[in-house]
């Protein structure tokens, strides 16, 4: 299909908001530069007490394609089923409120998706972290996979963030949308894994390996708060494995040494001790080798973090800032990311995972799921525009 043809497809972008003034700006006008112009831009203010409901009002008065929707807080997966309601294109991309999509993303992600049969439902892309002022402090992991990625993506998680993916409207029709039931519980913040799961577990999902989303890093940011992404990465985990039971023994047992590698690298940084013991038990039970280096490498940095703190103390460093940092608009998309490999996300593991997909071992899921719907996600509650 030409890219005249795929100019009038139109797309809703979905954003939560909730007290976003800081960055909301930034991450309207990103969306507003889109070289896809045919938008359907709904923004949902999810009981936000500072400005960024004037922020929004602002920004739509010159754009009609920005509809502004208002609920009491109840969470940013619930913020989405209110967006994703509301909408009514065929294609449906997600952004959260502090983070920025490169000009050229809802382009490449549609041409990417589109022209695909329907049994593949999503397209996602990688993501640099930027920082509260948009500069690029790291690239994202360049690791990735496409087609049947169930498995893969339960062990590697790819996305890494709730503003890389776009769906067709039947993935929302299929799964019924984003689970709230984790805000409720407390243990908010994997929402977006969550989704990203069950839609494999339903369709063939496509990938645009270019760094095309701006993840910002920042304290106010939900996943700064390290102990309730932990829980909740490993509460996504165990669901997905309850409710696939064919999955084989091998790819349950590195999801969770994933899903623990993660939460005792948060748990630890928090020295919440009790609960990075735990988690090194999984991992053990999984590897005893991978445990045994985990422990060595994490007293190894705090004897050399010690040292630094006693040598700071002599000589001590001067304040420098990075002087080579770049805005994220101003990085080419085709600059190649890097990293994402570690001793445990090894090619071997990669390529054995891959063999899985594409053996059809978890392909039971389909039939299994053809059912499931969680209540909660069913009853999607409209909201009075602002």
């Amino acid at each position: 299909m030409d890219i005249l043809t795929m100019s009038g497809i139109r797309v809703a972008v979905v954003i939560p908001a909730y007290n976003a003034r800081d960055y909301l700006a930034q991450t309207l006008q990103s969306v507003i530069d889109q070289t896809h112009k045919a938008l359907e831009i709904v923004i949902v203010d999810d009981g936000s007490t500072d400005d960024t409901a004037s922020i929004c009002r602002r920004f739509a008065a010159s754009d009609p394609r920005i509809r502004i929707l208002s609920s009491e807080n109840r969470g940013v997966a619930a913020a989405r089923n209110t967006g994703i309601e509301a909408s009514k294109s065929s294609y449906i991309a997600f952004l959260d409120a502090d983070d920025i999509w490169h000009p050229t993303y809802v382009e490449r992600m549609l041409s990417a998706l589109h022209p695909l049969p329907n049994t593949w439902g999503a397209v996602y892309a990688l993501h640099r972290l930027i920082d509260p002022e948009g500069y690029c402090t790291r690239s994202g992991s360049s690791l990735n996979a496409r087609d049947s990625i169930f498995s893969r993506h339960l062990v590697f998680r790819f996305v890494g963030n709730g503003s890389g993916f776009m769906v067709r409207r039947a993935v929302v029709d299929k799964i019924g949308g984003y689970d709230p039931s984790y805000a409720s519980k407390g243990i908010g913040g994997c929402e977006d894994f969550d989704f990203e799961l069950r839609t494999a577990e339903h369709f063939k999902i496509e990938t645009v390996p270019l760094g095309l989303v701006g993840y910002r890093s920042h304290s106010a940011a939900m996943s700064s708060d390290r102990s309730r992404m932990a829980r909740s990465l490993l509460a996504v985990t165990e669901r997905c494995i309850a409710r696939n039971p064919q999955l084989p023994a091998f790819v349950v047992g590195c999801a969770r040494a994933s899903a623990h590698l993660y939460a005792f690298s948060k748990f630890a940084a928090l020295k919440d001790w009790s609960s990075a013991a735990t988690s090194l038990k999984h991992i053990y039970h999984h590897s005893p080798m991978l445990a045994s280096g985990i422990l060595a490498r994490l007293i190894f940095t705090k004897a050399d973090r010690a040292k630094r703190r006693a040598l700071s103390k002599i000589w001590p460093a001067r304040q420098q800032k990075q002087k080579n940092l770049r805005k994220f608009e101003e990085i080419d998309p085709l600059l190649p990311l890097v990293g994402g490999w570690s001793r445990f996300r090894t090619k071997t593991l990669l390529s054995r995972l891959s063999e899985i997909d594409r053996s059809g071992e978890c392909s039971a899921a389909t039939s299994l799921l053809g059912r499931y719907v969680a209540p909660e996600r069913s009853s999607i509650v409209k909201h009075p525009k602002v």
